[in-house]
Parts: structure tokens; C-alpha cells; sequence
């Protein structure tokens, strides 16, 4: 016992014996346990599903990801494009199941829960309209080809083309500068290989979504999974906005319309979750989203621009 618990009791024993003489004390308490932090959580086995077959399919998805952030009066940006595209076989195991609630689609999936398919290249990916602004309004850091992976080049010019050059899995690029503002109007084009050439309809990119709440602090939120969490953002697009919970084999994509500013996640969704182990095993993302999807010949491609904000939650 230390030498602050031992001076407690005895300052305890004292008070005690001057009650028995009439006098009125306030004496103190016993000594606290300390706190342990939050017990143990035991998640259970993982979740195991059979979601059937899918295929054939082919499937081409191109995502263009920016994420701001504020430190005082400096908000700086970061960018990333990511393409993939994958031809599946007919019968091919699906490993991830889907329900509808409400304003919100379901998904449970196997901890290895991905289709498994063939990747194929589409040729050179170029982005008409981009922005990529250096300097303190686009925070860039770097130069403008900063975290490039190999095998990829992000030249500029001008005109706002950025031309990604595909690897053997896609093409992926990522930036610390700003790639689009509320409204620009994007274009993206294929030049074509095993994917035929193609050029999107035109996007109009999403604006950038503040979350209000709930917010991390001196520690990031403790959600219970018996009530409804509520969510809300300002500076929304007129748009959709999109709403996430994603765990290790579960998540929840809801949309909600942007004027709204705000949106609940129903404990029937949430139970779905089980209690995260760790903090930030689960995280709420919330993103102004445009998307647009058309074909290239056998192929369904989707071009989708997002503005995340990522907030880890522990869920009990």
C-alpha cells in the first residue's frame, strides 16, 4: 500500500473515533481502486457467411479520394486515385452478404472477403479537370509527385490533365495537394488495353463535409450499440452525403440527403457490430460523394469522388 493510501485510512480510523464522541465529522470515504481503463473485450470467433456466387462479371471502379485537414488557420489537403479493374468468372464465391435498413445497406463479409478475379489493364488513366493546387490553399508538400507509388507518373500541365500510367493491378497515385473544389467539372478517359478505350460522363466533384459530431477530443467517442448515433456536418453538398460505419467484417453504408445535415444510425444497425477489442477498430467516415457509371463495352465502370472525414469509435 502506498504512503497517500496508508495517510487516508489512518486520517479514516481517526474520524471515526472522534464520531463515538458526539462530534459531527464529515469523514473521508474509503480508498478508491484504481481504474483499470476499459475491462477486456472478448469480440467472440469471427463471422463466417456464404453469400452464393457472382460472375461473370466484368468490373472497373476508378476513385478519387480527398481528405482536408485544419491545424489553426492552415487547412491542408491530400489527394489519392486509385483504379482497379477485374474480370470474374462465372461462379465465383462470394464472400460477403447484404441487407437493407432503412437508409442504410448492410454488409457482412469473411474476414478475407474479397472476390477473388483476374486484373486487367485498361491503358493510361487520364483525369481532365484536376486541380492539384500548390502552395497553402492546396498544402502541397513535396512536389507535386509525392508518394507516388512505382509505376505510376502524375504529370501536370496546365490544363488540369493528370495522367496516371497503369501498373499490372491498376493504377494508384496519391498527393499531399488538393485535387478538385466543390462542383469542377471531371472527365476520365482510358486509353485502352485489355479494357476497351472509354470516357466518362462528366462529374461533378462533391464538396467538402465538416463533421460536427461526433468529434474525437482528448479521446475519440465511446458508442453503444443499444442506441441511436447521431451524426451531423455542416458546409454539406446540396448533393448526397455518405455515411459509414466500417468494422473488420461489418459495415454500414447509409445516404442522406446533404441539406439535412445530419443523419442516426439505428441500433439495428449497430448491433450488427460486435463490441470493437481495440479503440478505432470500428471508424464513422463521413463524405460528400459524386458518382457517376456507364459502360465500356462488356465492362461496368464507376467513377465515384469522395471528401472523407474519418472519426474512430469504440462500440460497446
Amino acid at each position: 500500500m502506498g504512503h497517500q493510501s496508508r495517510s487516508r485510512n489512518i486520517a479514516r480510523v481517526r474520524c471515526l473515533a472522534l464520531l463515538s464522541t458526539g462530534l459531527l465529522l464529515a469523514c473521508p470515504g474509503p480508498s478508491s481502486p484504481p481504474d483499470a481503463g476499459r475491462p477486456p473485450v472478448d469480440a467472440g470467433p469471427p463471422r463466417v457467411v456464404d453469400g452464393g456466387t457472382v460472375g461473370p462479371a466484368q468490373w472497373g471502379v476508378v476513385e478519387l479520394t480527398q481528405r482536408a485537414r485544419t491545424t489553426g488557420s492552415r487547412t491542408t489537403f491530400s489527394a489519392r486515385v486509385q483504379a482497379s479493374f477485374l474480370e470474374v468468372a462465372a461462379g465465383t464465391p462470394n464472400p460477403c452478404v447484404e441487407r437493407t435498413e432503412g437508409a442504410c445497406v448492410v454488409r457482412v463479409c469473411n474476414l478475407d472477403g474479397a472476390v477473388q478475379g483476374i486484373a486487367r489493364r485498361a491503358g493510361a488513366l487520364t483525369l481532365e479537370g484536376a486541380l492539384l493546387v500548390d502552395g497553402p490553399d492546396g498544402g502541397l508538400d513535396g512536389g507535386r509527385d509525392a508518394g507516388l507509388d512505382a509505376g505510376s507518373t502524375l504529370p501536370m500541365d496546365d490544363g488540369g490533365v493528370l495522367t496516371l500510367v497503369p501498373t499490372d493491378a491498376g493504377a494508384f497515385a496519391a498527393v499531399s495537394a488538393r485535387l478538385f473544389t466543390s462542383g469542377q467539372t471531371l472527365n476520365l478517359r482510358a486509353g485502352g488495353d485489355e479494357v476497351p478505350p472509354f470516357v466518362s460522363p462528366p462529374l461533378s466533384a462533391p464538396s467538402q463535409v465538416t463533421v460536427r459530431f461526433p468529434r474525437c477530443g482528448t479521446t475519440c467517442p465511446v458508442v453503444s450499440r443499444e442506441l441511436p448515433l447521431r451524426v451531423e456536418w455542416t458546409d454539406a453538398p446540396v448533393g448526397d452525403v455518405l455515411v459509414e460505419l466500417v468494422g473488420r467484417q461489418v459495415s454500414a453504408r447509409c445516404r442522406s440527403i446533404g441539406l439535412e445535415e445530419r443523419f442516426e444510425l439505428a441500433p439495428e444497425v449497430l448491433r450488427e457490430f460486435p463490441p470493437t477489442v481495440e479503440p478505432g477498430d470500428a471508424t464513422l467516415i463521413v463524405s460528400g460523394v459524386s458518382t457517376v457509371s456507364f459502360d465500356a463495352g462488356t465492362w461496368d465502370i464507376t467513377l465515384t469522388a469522395s471528401t472523407p472525414t474519418l472519426v474512430p469509435l469504440t462500440l460497446e
